[in-house]
């Protein structure tokens, strides 16, 4: 009986996408956002920003989930910045 080993299955990834259902597609992103390869943020629609709030938002992605490695000092400005929004209404 033959044995097909993964080196020798060569699948481009757009072929393999246009291959899956809109279905297929949403479990896709799901896995990979819980496998931490995408931030959830990334899959939701949102305007189109300009290039200063893009790099903004990809500022704040990256401190996100990273708590455990700034300093006190960061830590501190982080906090002093947020207590501006946080009880907004």
């Amino acid at each position: 009986m033959p044995s097909f080993y993964v080196d020798d299955v060569d699948i481009d990834v757009d072929e393999f996408l246009s291959a899956c259902s809109e279905s297929e597609k949403e479990d896709l992103i799901k896995a990979l956002v819980e496998d931490g390869y995408i931030n959830k943020s990334d899959t939701t629609p949102s305007p189109t920003l300009s290039l200063g709030e893009k790099m903004f938002e990809e500022h704040l992605n990256a401190i996100h989930g990273k708590y455990h490695r700034l300093t006190p000092e960061e830590e501190e400005v982080i906090m002093k910045i947020g207590k501006k929004f946080i009880y907004e209404n």
